[in-house]
């Protein structure tokens, strides 16, 4: 992004005998206002170049035919005097004596400010093999300074390999701006007036060079047919015509006035004055009218009246009277211009730079034209169409590819994904909190916690392993209390010898594992009106090629299943073809929603595992363990895949610590289970689980984690968490077993695949939108992307999507942004 502003705007008011310049630029930036005296010589210089000028075209041998009435040049005929070299002199004469006076040292500061800006900008074009950049000089004067050819101001870089600085009459309008509207093909009409001593067929034939760019009406005069009244008619209901029109065209005789602004011959000897044609400009304004173009004698007054009081944004005109054929060479040039889809301000500088280069034919021309614009408008430009154009548009720049590469890559970074994903829930527990979206249904899960006070109460010096006895009693109190479901987040595959015996041989006694397995089989094999005992889910794990199971001596064969309490703790730990043991929260959700269909056959029998005897009841059913609980619990093929090949976590649905855990689950500490009588409800389930720092399956503390951000703020809500640092592996199961069980899913979109997806967005905005201006850019994105934040943190409630933010934000305004402010 260039660091130089890119429009100056300069104010020049003539005062007495003196004239003072006020130069702005970008946000309230501005120049001192410096006063300088107005040059007698170049006032001189412009009355001699004007007389020459009028003389020079009054007496050449093509005819007299200029597009206008001009009274008296104070000239006589004399067929000796070469006009030609008269008025080549006064043209070097005049353009002396303005640059002169424009380099008179008090403006030394502001030439200096543009000239940087026009080394900038030239230095920026050689570097991008563009030469669509330039400045723009706005520039607003006096009425007797109008006149002067500012357009000749020598501003630019003398280094600079183009002509970077394009001035402009600036004409402020009280009028409304209003957005010029998309139309398919850009609506031109074209008003030929009155012929008389003129040829309008060369400007007839080159309007067609717009003819497959554009949709053209043309209106002229025909004495055969058309009456004066009937074309004045005509031409005020073309011009307010109900679809709009883009570009007005103008050509023949025309003249200002001191009443009515200025005059348009439309039939010989009779005129629309512009106050006869202000309605019906101001309708065609409000239905887009972008451009006029005033292609007759000294139209400057009449241009700056249509912006001014009508409120169109731009106009070309001529400020002094112009011979026909100097017309209709400009008209071409002009249109050639335009069809290539250059914008107006370029389209007529670079026909003046023909008329230029043609000064043997048309000596002076060049000096006439002037485009007079509104301060906001958007230089006039026919978009090009066509896949080809669609796609050098869209296309990013080497530049653009390279950040966009970048912030690809980046994204698909782990451990900066799961950081992400972890400050997205973060702010969408602030969102539910906020706006009280948090789920009303009680806690499905009672955490029967182990910690440090249990294991002090309970004179348990050494946790890891957990004795076998105390579970024992945990089991039986919960038994006691009619739990259905009961969960042991410990690993019980190897045997534990008895502590009170104090042995220490190597020799492991199995005392405490028969009691455990002798509370567990009593758990199960209690019966309560006629319904099933206690059933159990026990943890297991994969290591070294093999799965470690719980002893044959503490499952009970017909009331307890073997799960994995493999898990992240971002992500839910979903059910895989390849793997034969079932996650040990989804295990628990299932099995507690079979006790509640009341579908299992009571009392269970001794010979069956609880396994084979729920599976045949779900085989009845049309059913098996795998689609116990929802579809969404199937890890994905695409999912599966992108863990496999790029370690991506592609669609996998995440532990939602959105949800406050009072929500999730109620806790307990155990020594609080053996001295109390809690009531658990029929529906709940019941997970024995560590909160103590040792606790681990392989190593000490591995069972500990840091608190995600999301469950930091919870627990910051209340006093008696607030000193918390850790989050336990127990925790994390009873936010996946509430998940499986009320079927709640909420599944990321991956970064990289909506950062795709804005690409193609923002392709589609880039290549179908013109915008008006800088500011009406920044509004659409900003209101784009605080739309889209806004609409992502309600889906995520609503609609179970994690839609990533940050990095399609920065993928937008990094591709979108540039191209939108070309």
């Amino acid at each position: 992004m260039p660091t130089y502003p890119l429009t100056y705007y300069l104010e020049v008011e003539k005062i007495a005998k003196h004239c003072r310049f006020l130069l702005k630029w970008g946000n309230n930036q501005r120049l001192p206002l410096v006063a300088i005296a107005y040059s007698e010589n170049l006032a001189t210089s412009y009355r001699e170049w004007q007389l020459a000028y009028l003389n020079y075209y009054n007496h050449i041998s093509i005819n007299k035919s200029l597009r206008g009435r001009v009274q008296g040049s104070g000239s006589f005929s004399v067929s000796n005097v070469d006009w030609y070299e008269k008025l080549r002199e006064a043209e070097e004469k005049l353009i002396r004596e303005f640059n002169f006076w424009l380099r008179s040292p008090e403006l030394y500061e502001l030439w200096e400010e543009i000239k940087r800006s026009s080394r900038f900008v030239s230095t920026q074009s050689q570097s991008t093999n563009t030469s669509s950049i330039h400045i723009d000089l706005l520039i607003s004067c006096s009425e007797e300074l109008r006149c002067l050819p500012w357009e000749l101001w020598k501003l630019q870089d003398e280094f600079a390999s183009i002509d970077t600085v394009r001035v402009a009459r600036l004409v402020y309008s009280c009028a409304e701006a209003l957005p010029s509207p998309q139309r398919q093909r850009p609506r031109v009409l074209a008003i030929f007036g009155d012929e008389t001593g003129l040829d309008f067929q060369q400007d007839r034939q080159a309007m067609q060079i717009l003819s497959k760019l554009a949709e053209i009406h043309t209106i002229r005069w025909d004495a055969d047919t058309d009456s004066e009244i009937n074309q004045k008619q005509k031409i005020c209901k073309a011009i307010s015509d109900p679809q709009g029109w883009d570009i007005l065209f103008f050509t023949g005789h025309s003249d200002q006035t001191n009443l009515t602004v200025g005059k348009l011959m439309v039939v010989p000897n009779s005129s629309l004055t512009m106050s006869d044609l202000e309605p019906y400009l101001l309708q065609a304004r409000e239905r887009g009218l972008q451009i006029a173009i005033f292609n007759s004698c000294n139209g400057t007054e009449i241009a700056t009246w249509v912006i001014s009081k009508v409120g169109i944004p731009q106009a070309i005109a001529m400020r002094e009277p112009i011979h026909n054929q100097a017309a209709q060479s400009f008209l071409v040039q002009f249109l050639q211009n335009l069809a290539q889809h250059k914008d107006a301000h370029t389209s007529m500088f670079e026909a003046c730079r023909y008329l230029q280069e043609e000064h043997l034919t048309f000596p002076s021309v060049y000096l006439v034209p002037s485009l007079f614009r509104h301060p906001a408008a958007q230089l006039f430009k026919i978009p090009p169409k066509g896949i080809n154009t669609f796609i050098r548009r869209v296309l990013p720049t080497p530049l653009q590819a390279i950040a966009i590469s970048a912030l690809l890559a980046t994204s698909l970074f782990p451990p900066l994904q799961e950081w992400m994903l972890d400050r997205r829930v973060w702010i969408q527990a602030i969102y539910r909190q906020h706006t009280q979206r948090i789920p009303k249904e009680p806690p499905p899960v009672l955490l029967v916690q182990i910690d440090e006070a249990s294991l002090q109460k309970a004179a348990i010096a050494d946790p890891h392993p957990m004795d076998r006895t105390y579970l024992a009693k945990l089991v039986d109190r919960l038994a006691s209390e009619n739990a259905k479901v009961i969960g042991i987040d410990y690993l019980l595959d190897r045997s534990h010898r008895n502590r009170k015996d104090a042995k220490d041989d190597g020799q492991s006694d199995r005392t405490s594992d028969h009691i455990l397995g002798k509370s567990i089989q009593n758990a199960v094999e209690r019966q309560t009106n006629s319904t099933n005992g206690t059933w159990f889910v026990l943890a297991s794990v994969y290591s070294e090629g093999d799965w470690l199971e719980t002893l044959p001596e503490i499952a009970s064969k017909n009331g307890s299943i073997d799960g994995h309490i493999h898990m992240s703790v971002q992500y839910l730990p979903l059910l895989q073809a390849d793997v034969p043991k079932l996650p040990f929260s989804y295990l628990l959700a299932g099995v507690a929603k079979v006790r509640e269909s009341k579908t299992l056959r009571s009392p269970l029998a001794e010979n069956e595992t609880l396994f084979a005897q729920i599976s045949d009841t779900l085989r009845f059913q049309g059913k098996t363990f795998h689609s116990l609980i929802s579809q969404k619990a199937q890890m994905l093929t695409i999912t599966d895949f992108a863990q496999d090949k790029f370690s991506q976590s592609w669609l996998h649905p995440i532990v939602d610590f959105s949800i406050p855990p009072d929500r999730i689950y109620q806790t307990i500490p155990a020594w609080q289970l053996l001295e109390n009588k809690p009531q658990i409800p029929d529906s709940q389930i019941v997970l024995i689980s560590a909160n103590y720092s040792e606790a681990g399956v392989f190593k000490q503390g591995e069972d500990s984690f840091m608190q995600p951000t999301a469950i930091y703020y919870w627990l910051q809500q209340s006093p008696l968490t607030r000193q918390r640092e850790t989050y336990t592996g127990g925790e994390v199961q009873a936010y996946a077993i509430h998940h499986f069980l009320r079927d709640h899913y909420v599944v990321p979109i991956p970064d990289s695949w909506m950062m795709l997806l804005f690409l193609a967005g923002g392709a589609i905005l880039v290549g179908s939108w013109q915008p008006q201006s800088r500011r009406q850019v920044y509004i659409t994105l900003t209101t784009s992307l605080s739309l889209y934040t806004l609409a992502s943190i309600e889906i995520y409630i609503s609609g179970g999507l994690i839609l990533p933010i940050v990095f399609p934000a920065i993928v937008a305004i990094v591709y979108c942004l540039p191209k939108l402010l070309r």
